[in-house]
């Protein structure tokens, strides 16, 4: 059965007639269409905000019925969509730092905007969409679920189900604009109706079909971009479009580019004295004074909004304090200093004083990653807890040792902490140089480190290496940091180098980006070394695809039930195992509470 059959198996039935299409949302459908047709009055709530440029964009916000509808309809949807590489607006794991990092350190960057955006997609649009593939829904169901996401003929802004609408009506645009960059050998973006194309390439050689500079110095869309954009149904905003040279301030998605991605110098200064005032006047005072700010500037707020600001003084406040503060650091990283010093400040202003903001990212990192000695070689490298995961290190790092040795042979302790842990060896590979260790209850209070999310590795990215080279009791970790430079495939291994030395003992070790978030494992140190001039580390991407084995995930879940249990592995045929009793024991008991809670 091929996907198509599967999907209309599983959705299909949902939205070939009336009668499925509300089994699938669970609604009755006589009140369902009373609600939608025949009720006086709106289903939204409007409301204004203020844009950048001082103009104000109205807001439709479903009211409680219309949006619990929206939201039973919403994954319904999402299960028909897969995003363009190049849609960073709505998606999951993406975000406007991710949106700018494709841009950042160009020559040139392009900048154009829809007009009204969400108003171009109006009602015939998201009721075509419905009765289109995938959903293939007829006439009558495509107009109600049409009539469930708009208001007014137009797709509703503020609506649940309205970002990802948005983007499958964009799904075309963004492979007519995918094709156009590549023809351009640019990079491009969108981010909802923000579409940023990145050159490397002097003015002369820009390309003309995407952007071209009139006789006045303007810069305009190039004739194939605006003939894609309009053959989309969309219109460009001749208002916002603007071409950034690297001397100048190169914005993104309101991210400074020019270097990595970064908020603006303003935004920075503008929380620091939010949090002065805070700490200054107490949460109430420092909310009416900025509440009387944004009266003289012409903001007004959100009905909920208004309604914690009368709930609790003081309240509103804090959280908008907090939203910025979370801002920079899904921008700048957890371990950037300007964040930690201003989350440090804010807990004192709340009265919440956290010291763990005073210390060093490294120091808080280095909880997480050990020493390890092999008695076997009597060698010495680095390993590091990982979310998830399990005790991560290289397999050159414990060579010799088995899974039923592994305990007895391989040690780990951290920097400043005399306690010797051991664990089960759950699966280590030669090829892959990759041996991940099971943590048992010694390992409970140890904090995990986090995986990068977006995996993005690109030249010249700063990186930091923790790891204990040549090792002595009584010495701290070792950091080294630097900047990725190349690609490579060494030997077996795809690899990213590094800049920097790597010495014997940091193998093992993980690699971070500016985020403070594994990005790799370190993989070459002199042990390891078939170049002494190279040094690097394995990829995120090969952990997760090493995680992902069948033999890594039976083993990892056996461990998981038995917690500090001993697994017995007999070799018995090559490739295989006849497991221990306890295996039997614990399959016995699993079909016991199975057949008990049945």
């Amino acid at each position: 059965m091929d996907i198509d059959e599967i999907l209309k198996n599983l959705f299909g039935p949902g939205f070939s007639s009336l009668d499925g299409f509300c089994q699938l949302l669970k609604v009755d459908q006589n009140k369902l269409l009373n609600f939608l047709y025949k009720r006086k009055g709106s289903h939204y709530v409007s409301f204004s905000i203020l844009k950048k440029n001082k103009t104000h964009r109205t807001i439709k916000a479903p009211k409680r019925v219309m949006k619990a509808i929206q939201h039973a309809l919403l994954p319904h949807l999402e299960n028909f969509y897969s995003p363009k590489s190049s849609s960073h607006g709505f998606v999951k794991g993406r975000n406007v730092k991710t949106n700018a990092q494709i841009h950042s350190r160009k020559r040139y960057v392009f900048n154009i905007d829809l007009k009204d955006f969400f108003e171009s997609i109006h009602f015939g649009r998201v009721r075509n969409l419905f009765m289109a593939h995938p959903f293939n829904a007829p006439h009558n169901v495509a107009t109600v679920m049409a009539q469930i996401c708009c208001s007014d003929g137009k797709l509703a802004q503020g609506a649940p189900t309205s970002p990802l609408i948005s983007n499958m009506i964009c799904r075309k645009l963004d492979s007519q604009l995918q094709a156009l960059a590549k023809s351009g050998k640019c990079h491009f973006t969108r981010y909802a109706d923000d579409i940023t194309f990145s050159f490397t390439s002097t003015a002369k050689h820009l390309p003309k079909d995407i952007v071209e500079i009139s006789e006045d110095g303007r810069a305009i869309p190039g004739r194939e971009l605006e003939e894609i954009i309009k053959s989309n149904g969309f219109i460009i905003n001749p208002e916002k479009t603007r071409l950034q040279h690297r001397t100048q301030r190169q914005m993104v998605t309101g991210l400074v580019v020019n270097d990595m991605p970064n908020v603006t110098r303003e935004f920075i200064r503008l929380t620091s004295s939010m949090i002065n005032a805070l700490k200054r006047y107490g949460p109430e005072l420092a909310e009416a004074r900025y509440l009387e700010i944004l009266k003289g500037e012409n903001q007004p707020l959100q009905p909920r909004q208004i309604l914690r600001t009368k709930d609790n003084a003081g309240d509103f406040y804090i959280k908008v304090v907090k939203g910025r503060l979370n801002y920079i650091q899904m921008v700048r990283g957890r371990g950037d200093k300007i964040y930690r010093r201003l989350a440090y400040e804010f807990t004192v202003a709340i009265g919440k004083e956290n010291t763990e903001f005073k210390k060093s990212p490294e120091e808080i990192l280095g909880n997480s990653i050990f020493v390890v000695n092999n008695i076997i070689d009597e060698s010495q490298g680095t390993a590091f807890l990982l979310e998830g995961v399990g005790i991560v290190t290289n397999e050159h790092v414990v060579t010799g040792v088995s899974k039923t040795i592994a305990r007895h042979s391989i040690s780990f302790h951290r920097a400043g902490d005399p306690k010797e842990y051991s664990a089960e060896l759950i699966l280590s590979d030669k090829k892959a140089d990759l041996a991940i260790f099971h943590p048992n209850e010694e390992f409970r209070n140890i904090p995990a480190l986090r995986k990068c999310d977006k995996i993005i590795v690109r030249h010249t990215d700063p990186v930091l290496s923790i790891g204990f080279p040549k090792h002595r009791d009584g010495t701290a970790h070792y950091i080294a940091k630097g900047h990725t430079t190349q690609r490579r495939r060494q030997v077996d291994l795809d690899l990213w180098l590094v800049d920097f030395t790597l010495m014997e003992g940091n193998s093992g070790g993980p690699m971070f980006n500016d985020s403070m978030e594994v990005i790799g494992v370190t993989a070459r140190g002199a042990k390891n070394n078939i170049d002494a001039a190279l040094y690097g580390f394995i990829p995120l991407e090969s952990l997760n695809n090493f995680t992902k084995r069948a033999d890594f995930l039976l083993l990892k879940r056996l461990y998981d039930y038995m917690g500090n249990g001993t697994l017995n592995l007999l070799p018995e045929i090559p490739g295989k195992w006849i497991f221990s009793s306890t295996y039997q024991t614990m399959l016995h008991k699993e079909r016991f509470q199975k057949a008990k809670s049945a």
